[in-house]
Order: C-alpha cells, then sequence, then structure tokens
C-alpha cells in the first residue's frame, strides 16, 4: 500500500524523522529510522533522507501495508474526549497562541498527569477550532516554561516554524518578559543579580564554581507590612531563575518554602508573567490574578494608584 499526505503549513519546516515520529506514534524511533534508510519514504518522488527537511506543499509518500499504518497512527480527535478547552486566551494568530495561565496547573505532562495540563487544555483548544488535515503531526507546543504555582503569558506554537523561531527568540533575549513578585522584606531601590545556576535535584542554587550565567533585574513598585511588590525582567530564563535569585538578596517570594520564605497557610507563592513583548511583533499584557489582587489588598498596597491592568 502506498500512502499519499501533502504537507500542510502546520508541519512546514519539520525534518522528516520527526515528523514520522509524531504521525506513527506506534513505531519505535528505530523503526522510523529503518523507513527511511530502505526507501520507504519519498519525498516529491525522491527518496527521504534523515536530514530531509519538509516544505509546505511537499508530497509525502509512504509504503507500508494499510493495517500497519492504521495501527501506527495518532489517535484522532477522541483523545481529547474529557479534557477541558477551558483556556484564557489573551492572543492567537496562525502561528502562536498566548494563554495567561492560572496557579497550579501543570503546562507539561508530568507521569500519570496529561489531561489536566496547560498542554493537554491547548491542543484540544486548537483541534476544536482547527480542521485536522491527513497527515498533520504537528502538535501545539510551549516554546518556553512557568512553574506549576507561577501564573501568566505562556506562548503556544501551532506550527512546526513558529516553534523554532519562537524558542529562538527567547533563547537569544529577543523576546522582553517581566513578572511581578511579591517578596519579603521591604526593597527601596531598582537592583540586579548576576549569579550563576544551577540545578541541584528539584532546587536551583547559587553555583559557586561553574553554572550557567544568568541576570535578573529588578524595581520595586511599592512596600507594605513587611513586603515589597517587585516588577522582575529576566536577561536570561534558567529553571526557578527568579525564585532563586531573589532569595539570594534575602527576598524571597511570599509562601516561597523551597527558597527560604517563612511558613504560611499553605497558599502557593506570588508570581504572575505580566508582560511580554517581542519587537515589531506582539506586546502583550495579562490582567492580574484575583488571588494575588485579594493578597496585595490585603497587605494593604493600593492597585488604583499602581495602573495595574
Amino acid at each position: 500500500m502506498v500512502v499519499e499526505m501533502q504537507i500542510g503549513p502546520v508541519d512546514d519546516g519539520k525534518p522528516v524523522h520527526k515528523w514520522l515520529r509524531l504521525l506513527l506514534p506506534g513505531m519505535p524511533l528505530s523503526g522510523i529510522y529503518k523507513c527511511i534508510r530502505t526507501g520507504r519514504v519519498k519525498v516529491n518522488g525522491k527518496r527521504a533522507k534523515q536530514e530531509t527537511v519538509l516544505v509546505e506543499g511537499d508530497v509525502v509518500h509512504l509504503y507500508m501495508a494499510e493495517d500497519d499504518f492504521a495501527n501506527l497512527t495518532r489517535p484522532k480527535r477522541p483523545k481529547y474526549a474529557g479534557v477541558s478547552r477551558d483556556i484564557e486566551v489573551v492572543h492567537e494568530d496562525a502561528d502562536i497562541l498566548v494563554v495567561n495561565k492560572p496557579v497550579g496547573v501543570l503546562v507539561h505532562p508530568a507521569e500519570g498527569e496529561y489531561a489536566s495540563t496547560l498542554q493537554a487544555r491547548v491542543e484540544a483548544y486548537v483541534y476544536a477550532n482547527r480542521p485536522v488535515r491527513a497527515g498533520e503531526a504537528f502538535h501545539p507546543a510551549p516554546v518556553h516554561r512557568l512553574d506549576r504555582n507561577t501564573s501568566g503569558l505562556i506562548v503556544f506554537a501551532k506550527t512546526s516554524r513558529a516553534a523554532k523561531r519562537w524558542s529562538q527568540a527567547f533563547q537569544s533575549g529577543d523576546v522582553i518578559k517581566e513578572y511581578w513578585a511579591l517578596v519579603e522584606g521591604e526593597v527601596r531601590q531598582p537592583g540586579f543579580v548576576e549569579a550563576a545556576l544551577t540545578r541541584d535535584g528539584q532546587v536551583t542554587r547559587i553555583a559557586n564554581d561553574g553554572g550557567k550565567r544568568s541576570a535578573t533585574y529588578y524595581e520595586p513598585l511599592d512596600v507594605s507590612r513587611g513586603t515589597s511588590w517587585l516588577q522582575v525582567r529576566l536577561e536570561t530564563g534558567r529553571t526557578h531563575q527568579i525564585r532563586a535569585h531573589l532569595a539570594h538578596i534575602g527576598h524571597p517570594l511570599v509562601g516561597d518554602l523551597k527558597y527560604g520564605a517563612r511558613p504560611t497557610r499553605g497558599e502557593p507563592f506570588f508570581l504572575h508573567a505580566v508582560h511580554l513583548r517581542l519587537a515589531n511583533q506582539l506586546d502583550l499584557t495579562a490582567p492580574i490574578p484575583q488571588r494575588f489582587k485579594r493578597k496585595l489588598e490585603s497587605l494593604g498596597y493600593d492597585l488604583t494608584r499602581l495602573h495595574t491592568p
């Protein structure tokens, strides 16, 4: 049997072996490489190579038995049965979807946890609103990370080329990322933390030797009752960078027990990705979450004076 598929915009720019792996999740990677090596995959009539990159409009032929293809292809829409599509969309176009992530939701699937993740919700949302073409393999994917208990703006790519382009933009620092953080202690002056970081199990620590360069800018918006409301801007984007750097200067996030904060009544820390900007392309702000707003008000902060979104 010959299966013919035409590459659409979603998979444009995808290496053929990665496209096949998404299209045929039931086939091991070794089997995918074997298919390519033995000429069972052709692109525009020519034998594909492992490094072949697919372009929108390419015609791909797969040579395999009909039953094998049916068994190996990914599940269709029913796999999203029971998955909530309840997401707060801040921006959407043909390439990306920007979501205001709530506190307590994992971005990426973890072991035994898929349906409740933001990844699953975004997939369900996109596939409910976009016709599925035969041969379409790319899944919407986040191009950066937020912790489970961090809220705010997160970008999902809807196409392969968008995933590559936006991942590079985040890694190069072209994307400006600003956060609001509620920390212990009074911070009266703006500052800059440049301290290399390293991962130690589930915690990020200041590296005394080696580690990855990490830089964080912070500026106080207001101070009240032994706490400070900061605006934080990342120059680099390491895991738990804000949490580790602010703890390092003696101002851990309120409620962040993992990084040395005083015990609270069990509420998560307060960190919100409020602003995201890519020059001449995107400039977005996420409304402050109600729990963050209530906490600030309970501490005596004047939100109206600070012109919050």
